[in-house]
């Protein structure tokens, strides 16, 4: 046995490394090491495989939140299966035939990035594949190019492109009822109150209304097959209008039959590319406008009533709110009628008119004088012409139509106008309970008191009639000043529009010439199909038919980004036939 002191053998000391070796080794298999951060392509083919329809990475492009809701409704009921991802910094030609890989379902795949600029723009690249799937003949490749809103609203037409429902959908609910709001539509806005706004086109019985998501086929002239599917069920004087999602938009298109009102007056009316908040409103201000009998029951109830409100007006006055306002009215000593009418009912009476017209058609009824309240879409006070005058109070009617006026509410307005004519206000006066903190003071007191309250009463009076009638004439003043230096200022703006549109269309022939040099100069197809480089020459074609029919600013400059987007696609299609 060796001395403790003596050093120990070779063969202790190796065997004692090689025990520490194992040790190590064990604990290095013990302990994980530092996890790895998952791809955003792996990352978007486990949500995909999982069951979600489109995924958005952080970095990738933008998209609303009611735009992503609308497309994972109307993808989750398609019969083609539909897969999006939007990443960042990956090929999407590349990245989507993996993640159809990684998925392994039949279905179509699409990848969409977004690349920013140092100056700020941005150009959105998108790939596609089809994988196990009957397109039916669809023209994918021309969709992906052409069709209207970004890569997720692209997905959503997408479905109907494919599988053709949306169309035969709104025929067959035009059939059985006056509106229709497309399932997708009413998941991605859960605060749209569908039932309210069938409410609203009660009795409507050739009237029919189709909110749906976007179409496949959104070529020029595509709404005239929506409009004649929605039409068909109707009379001569039916009329119709069509509500299509775009870009976080609705589009509107109105149409009626040969007897019906004339669609360009209905436009006119109509807002402009409503937001979904302003969606609701649209489509009151619609069903007002093609009641076509509004005139005649406002005139039939006037002559019996002092408070007409048309049910489509949808005016904040409760009927027992309209009956206490309504016998305040017809109490007066010079009593007036007032009607609360939806603003497009003046199309009833003149569409070229405004309200005034209508106010017209209303008062020829009566002797009394009579004031007409419209209300837009919202039920706010949009105009209110008078027709005749009051002797009392020492002001006109109008001016006190003018002071009484709550443009945020019909019922204010009407009680405000009768607290001006100086009657007292029928709904919003607070009188204290009847001998309940009343002070008394002696009789000759309250008979001084009171006498001094009729003198300072009937000189403020006076004087408040005269100001409130030079105000009157001041605020007239100054409003037609404004609508004069408005509408000079909105020429020269017009002007200078028209001016820029024509400078950025010369830009864009120029744009559009190199773009057609730089095809006659394309690379050969080797990596990619001759059909594929036929999309790039449609797309020149349609470039220079869009360039010639652009007449504002928003389309000069869509025809610009596609352009510049059309150099890029080709110079990636150069580099593919390239590198193969």
């Amino acid at each position: 046995m060796p001395d403790p002191a003596t050093p120990a053998s070779p063969t202790l000391r190796a065997f004692r490394s090689a025990t520490l070796a194992l040790a190590l080794l064990a604990l290095c298999v013990a302990v994980p090491g530092p996890a790895r951060a998952e791809s955003p392509l792996a990352e978007a083919a486990r949500d995909l495989s999982s069951g979600e329809h489109v995924h958005v990475a952080e970095g990738g492009p933008e998209v609303s939140e009611q735009t992503l809701a609308l497309a994972r409704a109307r993808l989750s009921e398609a019969r083609t299966p539909i897969r999006g991802a939007l990443l960042e910094g990956v090929d999407p030609a590349r990245a989507v035939h993996t993640l159809a890989e990684e998925v392994g379902e039949p279905g179509l795949y699409v990848v969409a990035t977004e690349e920013r600029a140092a100056t700020g723009g941005v150009t959105t690249s998108l790939s596609w594949t089809a994988v196990g799937i009957d397109t039916g003949g669809a023209d994918l490749e021309d969709h992906f190019v052409f069709s209207r809103g970004g890569p997720v609203e692209q997905m959503v037409s997408a479905v109907d492109l494919l599988d053709g429902d949306l169309l035969p959908e709104v025929a067959s609910a035009a059939r059985e009822e006056t509106v229709h709001v497309h399932p997708a539509v009413e998941a991605a806005l859960p605060d749209l109150d569908t039932e309210a706004l069938r409410e609203r086109f009660d009795g409507l019985d050739d009237t029919r209304v189709a909110v749906v998501p976007p179409p496949g086929r959104d070529t020029p002239g595509y709404e005239e097959a929506y409009a004649d599917a929605l039409l068909a069920p109707l009379g001569d004087d039916g009329t119709a209008l069509l509500a299509v999602w775009t870009h976080d938009d609705f589009d509107l298109t109105p149409a009626s039959a040969p007897e019906g009102p004339a669609p360009e007056d209905l436009a006119w009316l109509l807002p402009l590319g409503p937001g979904p908040d302003g969606l609701a409103p649209a489509l009151h201000l619609f069903a007002g406008a093609v009641d076509g009998n509004v005139v005649a029951d406002t005139r039939a109830a006037l002559t019996e009533d002092h408070l007409f409100v048309h049910p489509r007006a949808g005016a904040d006055i409760t009927e027992s709110e309209r009956v206490e306002l309504d016998a305040a009215l017809a109490a007066r000593d010079e009593p007036v009628r007032v009607a609360v009418l939806p603003s497009g009912a003046r199309l009833e009476a003149d569409p070229d008119g405004g309200a005034e017209p209508l106010a017209d058609a209303v008062a020829s009824i009566s002797d009394d004088p009579v004031v007409v309240y419209t209300l837009d879409g919202s039920g706010g006070v949009e105009h209110y012409p008078v027709r005749g005058d009051v002797s009392g109070g020492g002001y006109d009617l109008d001016t006190a139509v003018f002071f009484g006026l709550d443009h945020a509410s019909a019922r204010n307005s009407v009680d405000g106008l009768l607290s001006e004519l100086g009657d007292a206000s029928v709904l919003s006066a607070d009188e204290p309970a009847s001998g309940e903190g009343t002070p008394t003071l002696p009789w000759p007191a309250v008979v001084g008191l009171l006498l001094s309250v009729v003198l300072t009463t009937v000189g403020l009076v006076g004087v408040l009639g005269r100001r409130r009638t030079q105000a009157v004439r001041e605020r007239e003043q100054e409003r037609l000043a404004a609508e004069r230096e408005d509408a000079e200022t909105m020429e020269e703006l017009r002007a200078e529009e028209a001016a820029r549109v024509a400078a950025i269309q010369g830009e864009n022939d120029l744009g559009i010439t190199d773009l057609g040099e730089a095809l006659a100069r394309a690379e050969a197809p080797a990596t990619d199909s001759v059909e594929e480089f036929e999309t790039h020459l449609r797309e020149y074609e349609q470039l220079k038919g869009d360039n010639e029919r652009a007449n504002d600013i928003d389309r000069v400059l869509a025809v610009r980004r596609r352009t510049e987007q059309a150099r890029e696609r080709l110079e990636r299609w150069n580099r593919r036939q390239r590198d193969r």
